[in-house]
């Protein structure tokens, strides 16, 4: 289940990130158009889900016990979070948009015990006034792959000798899950649904699938990119003819199927590249976490409708991304125990 650690993967990850980051930019400070849809053709939140399965799977099946699979997830995952959070929460106090006090209310307490937990898809209402009225939307994801992470030992069982008739089943209930969601429902029901695991499992089935299998990894790795690229690009073709979504988190399975391919290719084209370019360097995390936020605070001032705006949403959002790797996320994975990497 090893694969080479000389990969693309986070340089991957940072441009899924910035993908995501400059997309929300571009929204919310006033530049939404065609343009944002050319950037879903890339979707930063497949992307990620995809890779997560990939190099997650491998990282359970490479952990002494579970324990150590779930203090490693916990070291990466909410360190990072905890100080986004509480950054997140200052700036919106040095605002003036709220006193201090207002802190001390059992729903700030709730809506702080979500965020820090299991529930980030929670927005607390007293922010609904404050920038687009959701502090850190984004971190609906976060919830999803923690969610995946508790499916994980259900996956490594079915992938077990015997059992591939189990994840096969899995990964078609999932296809079936994600094409039952409804894309921009308002009613509760189904926009919980689009923000909880199932209609993105097979996302990270995916990835996972790919991991167990060494025969696949390497007649991808011999794949010519460009015909990944052009088959990906003649299905996003025939699926946007034929009503399909081809663009952003809602991509259809056909597409996704293609996508991750021709990700996984790219992530083992001139393998070096990423080390070359990051050193051991990680600020995906920190991009995504932290990008809302930032936005947020612009909406708020004001700052909308400048082409200087969203550069100093990016700006900001990558200098706190560099902090929050080298004082936070660093020195967490330095605690971790028998990695196989910093995932």
């Amino acid at each position: 289940m090893s694969t080479s650690s000389t990969n693309n993967f986070d340089l991957i990850r940072l441009l899924a990130a910035l993908q995501v980051m400059l997309k929300h930019a571009l929204v919310h400070l006033g530049f939404d158009g065609p343009w944002t849809e050319l950037l879903g053709l890339f979707p930063g939140v497949p992307v990620f889900f995809f890779i997560s399965g990939f190099l997650i799977f491998q990282s359970f099946h490479n952990s002494s016990s579970a324990r150590q699979f779930a203090v490693n997830r916990l070291l990466r995952i909410y360190p990072a979070l905890v100080v986004c959070f509480a950054v997140a929460v200052g700036l919106v106090l040095a605002t003036g948009y709220m006193p201090a006090s207002r802190l001390a209310r059992a729903d700030f307490a709730a809506w702080a015990a979500a965020q820090l937990t299991l529930f980030q898809i929670y927005n607390w209402e007293a922010l609904r006034g404050f920038g687009v009225g959701a502090l850190n939307g984004s971190l609906w994801t976060i919830a999803v792959e923690l969610q995946f992470y508790l499916l994980t030992p259900l996956l490594a069982w079915a992938v077990t000798s015997g059992r591939q008739a189990i994840w096969m089943l899995l990964l078609a209930i999932g296809v079936a899950a994600n094409l039952a969601m409804q894309p921009g429902a308002t009613a509760f029901g189904p926009k919980l649904y689009s923000v909880s695991a199932p209609p993105w499992f097979y996302m990270f089935m995916l990835g996972a699938w790919l991991s167990t299998r060494p025969d696949w990894q390497a007649r991808l790795q011999r794949a010519p990119w460009l015909a990944l690229l052009l088959g990906y690009a003649a299905v996003g073709g025939v699926g946007h003819w034929l009503g399909w979504r081809v663009t952003g988190n809602e991509i259809n399975p056909l597409s996704y199927v293609l996508l991750a391919a021709l990700v996984y290719r790219l992530a083992f084209t001139r393998p070096e590249t990423s080390r070359r370019l990051l050193g051991p360097n990680d600020i995906s995390y920190g991009v995504y976490i932290y990008h809302m936020p930032v936005i947020n605070m612009l909406v708020h001032a004001g700052w909308v409708g400048r082409p200087a705006d969203v550069a100093i949403a990016s700006a900001a959002t990558v200098a706190l991304a560099i902090l929050s790797w080298l004082a936070i996320e660093r020195p967490a994975l330095r605690l971790k125990r028998a990695a196989l990497r910093k995932l």
